[in-house]
Formats: structure tokens, C-alpha cells, sequence
């Protein structure tokens, strides 16, 4: 008889896809509770989304190593950013944070591909893998604000200027090809990155939908 630890399934993408859901919750709460400028609210989301490294990355060697050194990069930047000691451009740390989503993204992504059966978990990473698309690209656009700022035109709730839940919002209709037109790329660099966006979502969809039936089709087969 199977240990009792041995029997549970592993949750480790339904921790990510919970905790993605938690920093859609807690963005636009934030922003309302402190305003802060931008940069010090990507600096305050860059504490929390390494988090992510404990978890998505189950790999062993150089791919947990180098998100746990992307992590601890993101970490020191945001920290830096807060607390305005200035010692690097925000722009530093949120580049940073954007390549280390974008590496984490990759990873959570292969290791939703390479599961052999499809069930709850495997299901969440799937969306997890989807959401972190979204959130990495939110990420790039505010990068994008702060080195130019006026590059993606719209208004914030209460007609105040655009801040990051905005971005956060810009880059999820985007993602999933809505548009609603209250939001707008000007600049040439902000329409391209709407247009790799948009065509990621659309190619994710297609190449994560094959993949969980070709899983599911073969487990069938194999009577699992």
C-alpha cells in the first residue's frame, strides 16, 4: 500500500494558476490604496512574482539555478526601486522582471507539454501558462511607459493617467484578441508588441489545445 504523502497529487500548478489569480486581485487594490507612481507599483508586483520560481520551476540544475538567479536579480531591483535608494533606473528592474516572467513562462510551459496525463493540475498549468503570457507582456508595456512614456494611450479609472492594472488590462484584451478600442498603442514599438502578443495568444491556444487532446487521446488508449 502507497504511502499516504505518495497518494496525494501534486498541486504545483494549481498554486501558480491560484497565486496569478491572487495578483489580479490585489493589482487594482493597491493601485487604489497607495497610488504609486509606475515604476514602485511594478517594483512592489517584482517582490511578488518570483515567488513563482519556487514552483514553476521543477526541473533540477541549470533551469532552476538560473531562475533562482533571475529571481534574486528581480527581487534586489524591485527592493532597490521601493525603497528609493536609486541606485539603478527603474526601467533596470523592470526589465529584469520582464525577462525572468518570460523565462519562467517558457519553463511552466514545457512542463505542461511534457506531462503524460492530462487531469486537474496539468489543466491549471495550462491556464497558469496562459496568464503569465498576459502578465509578462503587462510587464513589457510598462517597461515600454517608462522609457517612452505616451506610447499606449488611454485613461485609468476616474479619468486619471494610465497606471499598471490598466496595463494589466490592456495586455489581457489584447492577449485574448478583444480590443475594445479604450486603449490604444501610438508608438510603432507598442503597436508590434500588441501584434506578437496578439498572435501568441492565438498560436498558445492552438498549440496548448493539441497537445491536452493528443494527452488525453493516449491516456485513453493506454487504459490510464
Amino acid at each position: 500500500m502507497k504511502p499516504i504523502v505518495a497518494r496525494i497529487p501534486r498541486l504545483r500548478f494549481v498554486v501558480i494558476l491560484g497565486f496569478l489569480l491572487l495578483i489580479l486581485v490585489l493589482s487594482p487594490v493597491l493601485q487604489g490604496e497607495t497610488r504609486p507612481a509606475m515604476s514602485r507599483m511594478l517594483g512592489l508586483l517584482g517582490l511578488l512574482v518570483p515567488i513563482l520560481a519556487l514552483v514553476a520551476i521543477d526541473a533540477p540544475g541549470r533551469p532552476r539555478r538560473i531562475a533562482i538567479a533571475l529571481a534574486f536579480l528581480c527581487v534586489l531591483a524591485s527592493a532597490d526601486n521601493l525603497a528609493g535608494f536609486s541606485h539603478l533606473p527603474p526601467q533596470i528592474g523592470i526589465a529584469v522582471c520582464v525577462i525572468f516572467l518570460a523565462y519562467t513562462t517558457a519553463r511552466l510551459f514545457a512542463g505542461v507539454v511534457a506531462s503524460r496525463n492530462v487531469n486537474a493540475d496539468v489543466i491549471a498549468g495550462a491556464l497558469a501558462s496562459y496568464m503569465l503570457v498576459g502578465l509578462t507582456w503587462a510587464f513589457a508595456y510598462g517597461l515600454l511607459e517608462t522609457v517612452r512614456p505616451g506610447s499606449i494611450h488611454g485613461l485609468a479609472e476616474g479619468g486619471a493617467a494610465l497606471d499598471f492594472p490598466s496595463l494589466l488590462y490592456f495586455s489581457y484584451i489584447t492577449l485574448l484578441t478583444i480590443g475594445y478600442g479604450d486603449i490604444t498603442p501610438l508608438s510603432a514599438t507598442a503597436r508590434m508588441m500588441t501584434v506578437v502578443e496578439g498572435l501568441l495568444g492565438m498560436t498558445f491556444t492552438t498549440i496548448i489545445l493539441a497537445v491536452l487532446v493528443s494527452a488525453h487521446l493516449r491516456q485513453r488508449d493506454n487504459g490510464v
